[in-house]
């Protein structure tokens, strides 16, 4: 038992001294950029916490991610002065911190374990200076809220749902308690004689028997000037939303072409301009001294524009009226209702701490809603006013899908209790049905893919069938015309061999070789060359007919040939059986060619 208890003390002990070592290197960091050497407290304390906001990489989460890690952390479900351990700081922080890597680009990443290492340091060197290990969960949430990205008055308005009560009326112990954790950011960047806590700072912001509400609590935080215990704190958000503002012009101390962030421009001197460096560290130059009035500016306008706009602001009769800082909000918040019973919990928000006195998370919405109501979450099985709230709600949505315009009221609402399992067993039917339309409407999309494909599949494969069988026909063709070339040159060397028997025989065969003779019109023009008739059609011959029209008139003649051939050799075998002729051999050897 005390070696078990004996070991915890020395995680925690080592805990603190790594956490001791990491705030004295933050502090160094800080040091190094001389801040210090700022001349307004002002200035001063808020670029050394927008120095701590950049260092712990805070400054990349809003305030409404911020908010939803309370809750999935539980902080909601917690009374604000309740007291936690380091370790679930820590778990609060991993949570905030991978978040903010889920939400990023990849290249953008940042390293969580720093980032935790940080904070955490940062937060116990300002809130736990006892180094106690435990901290408040409303120090917790004013400090991360306070530091964190966002605009001014989604924080205040958040800081207000905590220190406010039921009715929305402000509870000035919770505001002295804020103003407490508030200003402990001040003075852990060592701004404790300007910034610290005092019953004087509290009276510089409300007395204490005004009734503050909402739109009151913001109309003074965000006036300017704002009370002057958090003059800070609106600098430190102009600051970050001016930091990549680019002013084209020169810094008539340190003669820099160009500069960002703020610009000051005197009152006196003509057309004196300072960067924010130079002004606020009170480098002069020329004649300019610090105590000349300077106006700032968060922009830049060319004088052109500058010149445009004076002109126009003075020939208008009615002076524009200031517009508010902050919109104005309801008088009195809307109650949250809690949809415990309706909507399922997710194992984020449902977390049980066995062995430890801390309070469990249980549903509920998120945590700037809750805090209306003290902080704390009302269990529809312990209270019958939330739950008549969801069953008003339900019958809202029956009358809606009825078509009604007109609600029930309390009284018949109490009869429509038993048919609450229905109602949800039918919304469960419906969800289910169009869960099931909608995977049968993507199987059906896939079928029509598919089917597409294999339509595209049968297609080139017709495609190539078509292909193969061209090419069989062209070789088929070109194979028959060397045929057809072959046998023209053999029936050419026929009648030549008939034109040489011709001249020297006579008679019948003289008569049968004239009629040879008779040859179309269209053939006088080739001579006895048949083979020019089927000459390559890509290489024409000058002053020759068209090779088609050749080949059809030798076709034809062809014909007539044979005819006149099979005549022939009817008469030459007639006459061979009467009277053999002197060329009986040579014309008995063309013959037997043919």
């Amino acid at each position: 038992m005390w070696s078990d208890s004996s070991e915890t003390a020395g995680a925690a002990g080592s805990a603190a001294l790594d956490s001791s070592q990491e705030l004295q290197t933050l502090i160094d960091e800080m040091r190094v950029q001389d801040f210090d050497s700022i001349r307004f407290a002002t200035y001063r304390t808020a670029c050394k916490l927008r120095f701590i906001q950049k260092k712990t990489n805070v400054h990349l989460v809003d305030i409404w991610n911020m908010i939803e890690s309370f809750r999935e952390n539980g902080l909601n479900a917690l009374p604000t002065h309740a007291q936690v351990k380091t370790s679930r700081l820590e778990l609060l922080l991993t949570t905030i911190f991978h978040n903010l890597n889920k939400r990023l680009p990849t290249a953008q990443h940042i390293d969580t374990d720093r980032s935790i290492a940080l904070l955490l340091s940062f937060l116990l060197g300002a809130y736990d200076r006892q180094r106690a290990g435990r901290l408040t969960v409303f120090s917790i949430k004013i400090a991360l809220a306070t530091i964190c990205a966002g605009k001014l008055v989604d924080k205040l308005r958040y800081v207000f749902s905590l220190i406010s009560d039921t009715a929305g009326i402000m509870e000035q112990d919770k505001f002295t308690d804020y103003l407490q954790q508030v200003l402990a950011l001040a003075t852990a960047v060592f701004e404790a004689p300007t910034f610290g806590f005092s019953e004087t700072a509290v009276g510089q912001c409300f007395k204490k028997e005004e009734v503050i509400s909402l739109n009151h609590f913001l109309d003074v935080l965000m006036n300017d000037p704002c009370p002057p215990c958090l003059m800070w704190l609106p600098l430190l958000h102009r600051m970050s939303s001016v930091e990549h503002v680019y002013h084209p012009v020169v810094c008539d101390a340190c003669q820099v072409r160009s500069f960002t962030g703020f610009r000051y421009k005197c009152q006196r001197c003509s057309n004196y301009q300072l960067c924010q460096q130079c002004f606020w560290r009170g480098r002069t130059s020329q004649s300019h001294s610090n105590e000349h009035e300077m106006k700032e500016y968060s922009s830049y306008k060319s004088p052109t524009k500058q010149l445009a706009h004076s002109i126009h602001k003075s020939l208008q009769c009615i002076p524009t009226p200031q517009s508010k800082s902050h919109k104005a909000f309801p008088p009195k918040p809307q109650r949250p209702l809690d949809l415990a019973n309706i909507v399922p919990m997710t194992p984020s928000t449902f977390r049980h701490q066995t062995g430890s006195g801390e309070a469990v998370a249980v549903g509920g919405g998120p945590d700037w809603a809750l805090g209306g109501v003290g902080g704390t979450l009302l269990l529809p099985s312990n209270n019958g006013g939330v739950m008549d709230d969801e069953h008003k709600l339900i019958a809202r949505y029956s009358a809606k899908l009825a078509g009604r315009t007109v609600y029930p009221s309390t009284a018949s609402i109490a009869g429509m209790k038993p048919v609450r399992s229905t109602m949800m067993d039918s919304l469960d039917e419906r969800a289910m049905i169009a869960q099931l339309e909608e995977e049968n409407g993507e199987m059906l999309r896939e079928m029509a893919s598919l089917d597409q494909q294999a339509m595209m599949n049968d297609s080139s494969d017709q495609l190539m069938a078509l292909r193969e069988k061209k090419s069989e026909l062209e070789l088929k063709m070109r194979t028959m015309q060397q045929t057809r070339r072959q046998l023209m040159q053999q029936l050419e060397t026929v009648m030549s061999q008939l034109n040489t028997t011709s001249m020297s025989g006579g008679g019948t065969m003289g008569r049968a070789m004239s009629s040879l003779g008779n040859l179309p019109d269209s053939l006088s023009g080739i001579g006895n060359r048949v083979s020019s008739a089927f000459r390559e059609p890509n290489v024409p011959r000058a002053g020759s007919l068209p090779a088609s029209q050749l080949q059809g008139d030798l076709l034809s003649a062809a014909d007539d040939i044979t005819e006149n051939i099979t005549l022939l050799m009817e008469h030459a075998r007639h006459e061979v059986e009467d009277a053999p002729l002197p060329g009986d051999g040579l014309y008995s050897r063309s013959v037997g060619q043919f």
